[in-house]
Order: C-alpha cells, then sequence, then structure tokens
C-alpha cells in the first residue's frame, strides 16, 4: 500500500445534518426540541442500557424531528433529527481528564457511555457495556487492524496519522479491564504501518504485532481470536467468555478521545473506493452528513446509474437513497457505475454445498436458509443462525444466486423478537403473581383486623353484661339485707 492512500483529508462542513436514531421508541427521550438552538457536542437524546447518547456534530440549531422507517430494514424505526449549521462550530465545555488512573474504573467507563462511543466497525454495540462485561475477565486485548473489506482502510490510516493516541487508548482499555497482553493485529500488505507500530511499541514489554496474511474475511472477532490464540469462541458465545477482548482501531481512538480530551463521538474516518477511477481517499466525516454532501463535497456527481454501498463491495448495503446519512459504523463507501446487483435472476438451491465448505466460522447456510425459508425457528437456533458474522461469501459464491444473507438477518431479527417477547411474558408473569401475592397478603390482613375488631367489640359488650349482672346481683342483696332488718325491727315491737 502506498504512502499517499493514507493521507486523510478533512471534509467541509455541510449545512444540514441528519442524525438517525434506532431504538425503543418508548425508551428514547430526546433532550432537544425543534428550533432549539445547540453547540457542537452536545447531546441529543438521553442514553440507557439499551441506546447510547447521540451528540450533535456542529454548533447550529434544530430544525425538524421526525419519524420514519428505514429504507434498509423497512421493519424498524428511527427518529430523524434535522440540524443546521451556524458555520461556527462552537464546542460545549468540554471537561478532559490528564490522569486516568486517580479515577475508578466505573467512572470511566461511564465517561465513555456519556461520550456515545460504539463499535465503529460495524456491530455498533456499546463499548461502555464491553468494558462493563470485560473487568476481571479478560486477559488479552486485541487491536483488530485487520479491515474486512478488501478497500476500506480507514483503521489502518488512523494508525498511520495517530499510533501514539491508539496505544494510549490501548493503555486506558487495559487498566479498566485489567488485561495483561495486548496484541495488535494487521494484514502483511500495510509495511509502512508495521513499521511504525514496531518504533512505537519498542519500550513496551505487553505490546506485541500479529502479521497475518490477507484473507478475507479476517477482521471478524471469530476468525481473528482463532487466529491469534488458537482458540475457537463457543457458539452463542463472545470473545470475553474465553478471556479476550476485541476493539478496533477506530473504538480505541475514539475511548482515548472520550476519556482524555473529554469530546464525545460526533466524527469518524470514511474510506471512499471509486472503481471506475480506481481513486482510494479518506476523509474525516461528521456523524450525520448525508451521502448526497459527502458526494458531492468530493466531486462526484449524482448519475443515473450510480451504484452506492455503504460498508463495502461485501458487506456493504445498497444505498437507494443519497439523503441517507453516514453513521457511526460507516466505515467506508464503494461507488461503481452500474446496476447489475439490481438484474440478478434467483433460481432454486442445487444442494451444492459450496456455501457450507466456503463458511469461515463452519456453519451450514443451506440448511439455515431452508429452515429460515420454512420459518422454522426452532431449527435455525440449533443451527446457530446468531452465530453467522454476515461476511456474504456464502451469498457471493452462490451459483443459483440467493440472497442467503437477506435470510438470516431476518431470521436474527424475528428470533430477537420472540426471544424479547418471552422475557416481556415471563416478566409480565411474574409482576402478575407478585400481584396476586400482595392482594392475598392484603385481604388476610383486613380478614384478620375484621375478626380482632369483632371479637374486641364481643369482648367488651360480655365485660359490660357482666358488670351489669354484679349491679344487679349487688342491688338484689342489698335489698334482702333491708328486708330482713325491717322485720327483726317489728318483731321486738
Amino acid at each position: 500500500m502506498k504512502k499517499e492512500n493514507y493521507l486523510i483529508k478533512t471534509l467541509h462542513l455541510p449545512k444540514k445534518f441528519c442524525i438517525s436514531v434506532q431504538g425503543d421508541f418508548s425508551k428514547i427521550k430526546l433532550r432537544v426540541d425543534i428550533n432549539q438552538k445547540i453547540l457542537r457536542g452536545q447531546p441529543l437524546i438521553f442514553g440507557d442500557d439499551f441506546t447510547v447518547p447521540m451528540h450533535s456534530p456542529t454548533s447550529g440549531w434544530i430544525k425538524d424531528i421526525f419519524c420514519d422507517s428505514d429504507f434498509i430494514s423497512k421493519d424498524k424505526k428511527k427518529i430523524n433529527i434535522v440540524i443546521l449549521s451556524d458555520n461556527l462550530d462552537q464546542w460545549i465545555r468540554l471537561k478532559p481528564i490528564v490522569n486516568y488512573e486517580q479515577y475508578t474504573a466505573q467512572t470511566l467507563i461511564k465517561k465513555v457511555h456519556h461520550a456515545g462511543v460504539v463499535g465503529l466497525g460495524g456491530g455498533q454495540f456499546s463499548s461502555a457495556k464491553k468494558l462493563t462485561l470485560s473487568i476481571g475477565k479478560v486477559h488479552t486485548l486485541i487491536v483488530n487492524a485487520v479491515e474486512s473489506e478488501p478497500y476500506a482502510i480507514s483503521d489502518n490510516s488512523l494508525l498511520c496519522h495517530h499510533i501514539k493516541d491508539i496505544l494510549k487508548g490501548c493503555e486506558i482499555i487495559s487498566w479498566i479491564t485489567k488485561a495483561e497482553i495486548v496484541l495488535i493485529a494487521i494484514q502483511e500488505h500495510h509495511h509502512i504501518i508495521i513499521k511504525k507500530i514496531l518504533c512505537a511499541i519498542k519500550n513496551k514489554p505487553s505490546f506485541k504485532i500479529c502479521i497475518l496474511k490477507n484473507k478475507y474475511p479476517g477482521g471478524s472477532s471469530k476468525v481473528l481470536v482463532k487466529m491469534l490464540t488458537g482458540n475457537e469462541i463457543p457458539y452463542n458465545k463472545h470473545a470475553i467468555d474465553i478471556g479476550c477482548l476485541v476493539f478496533n482501531v477506530s473504538t480505541i481512538y475514539a475511548i482515548k478521545k472520550a476519556i482524555i480530551n473529554g469530546e464525545p463521538l460526533i466524527e469518524r474516518i470514511v474510506t471512499l473506493f471509486n472503481e471506475k477511477d480506481f481513486v482510494l481517499k479518506n476523509f474525516w466525516v461528521r456523524i450525520g452528513t448525508t451521502i448526497k454532501d459527502f458526494l458531492k463535497e468530493i466531486g462526484l456527481k449524482q448519475q443515473i446509474n450510480l451504484n452506492i454501498r455503504s460498508g463495502g463491495f461485501f458487506m456493504g448495503t445498497m444505498i437507494r437513497d443519497l439523503n441517507y446519512s453516514i453513521l457511526k459504523q460507516t466505515n467506508s463507501i464503494w461507488v461503481k457505475l452500474d446496476k447489475k446487483d439490481n438484474n440478478i435472476v434467483t433460481t432454486s438451491c442445487i444442494k451444492c454445498g459450496k456455501c457450507s465448505e466456503l463458511c469461515p466460522v463452519n456453519l451450514l447456510p443451506q440448511q439455515i436458509y431452508w429452515y429460515a425459508k420454512n420459518n422454522d425457528h426452532q431449527a435455525t437456533k440449533k443451527y446457530n443462525v446468531f452465530d453467522c458474522i454476515e461476511c456474504n461469501i456464502c451469498e457471493k459464491i452462490c451459483p443459483s444466486q440467493i440472497s442467503l444473507v437477506k435470510y438470516f438477518k431476518k431470521e436474527k431479527q424475528i428470533l430477537q423478537n420472540l426471544i424479547s417477547e418471552k422475557i416481556f411474558k415471563k416478566s409480565s408473569f411474574l409482576r402478575f403473581k407478585e400481584r396476586q401475592k400482595r392482594l392475598s397478603n392484603k385481604k388476610y390482613t383486613m380478614i384478620n383486623n375484621n375478626y380482632a375488631t369483632h371479637f374486641s367489640v364481643k369482648a367488651k359488650e360480655i365485660d359490660l353484661n357482666n358488670m351489669k349482672k354484679k349491679n344487679f346481683l349487688k342491688q338484689k342483696i342489698r335489698k334482702q339485707i333491708v328486708q330482713e332488718a325491717i322485720k327483726r325491727m317489728n318483731r321486738k315491737k
């Protein structure tokens, strides 16, 4: 790879941004209103256990807030926050940390959460949650600089220009999780970056570099952990379960910026690959920049036959609406001038078995496809559909041109919904049982109180009757005594 390929340009500030927020609408709480003035880095939503905060990429004001469906996943809804820039780009007041070792691990993790840091390799899983689950459970931190897509070099460009910041981020993560070894995994064709890494870690005995062959999909955590440690991640488990914590380069850089600089995640490096001119460039792009503004800024005019993929050739998603925004997980944009993908003719599966032979995580794609097509959810779960890394190898090799990964993604979503529904029903049943228990206890207490009141009243009535009887007897005895005395007096006379 040539040195000029690692250059990073800064994209000019667009006039409009559109921040997309996905998740459960009932749990997402907005922190801004329409026409409200905002600053760069200001939180737009409250974060919780399921959603990380989103921040304004620049200063300006909120033009509009509306909901619509995601054109990639039609069953998913999203909230769009439209921001107009005032061209001042003023920051909010930042709270940097000079010495992170003076703070507890939980305090640093909270800072990462409030900065909105997620996995920037595509998974978009909360980095704060990942760090929390890793405390005391991992012994090795794996720095993933192996980018799966052939022409995606955003992480390696970041390594080339910000190696000290990334190593500082590794030290912070190691201090939080108590990891003892740091393995930096990189592909063999990045000669310039390998030399820089070797110079930077010369006096760091816990840091080691692992040079890997150029093989797709080497960037998957399941594949990477097996290549580096020899241990395979069990089905339905994660790298943390076998003592490894995997972060890609951009995520580590974002964690360092969140803690040391106090900056939230509002921008990232995006690699542009133009297949027509074989142009490979890297840009610092603000989160929320539309694809239309991005292509316009770099000099690509909108054309009818323009085929755009967000994420690259293999794992990328076709972009049909140029108003779609750059997201936190968008690491590359792949452009070509045809639409062959739209004219693919799909035929029946011929059971050739090529997909099973080439699957990097040893699944049986043809079996999962049949069960997913017939809505046999128990069978797809049994055949470990959740372990599919969606690398698209099976889809690219399929002679019948079947969109296998499309079925797998849909099946994962259905299973996830079924699991969520099951958890909701279980929690509802437990709440119902607790309520019944409370009501029965309340009823029992009320009955006891009524009985106690009834018996106390009866006891008082009995005591009163006894007193009346005693008084009556006393009066009767007194009368008898008086009458006997009168009789004795009469006899004496």
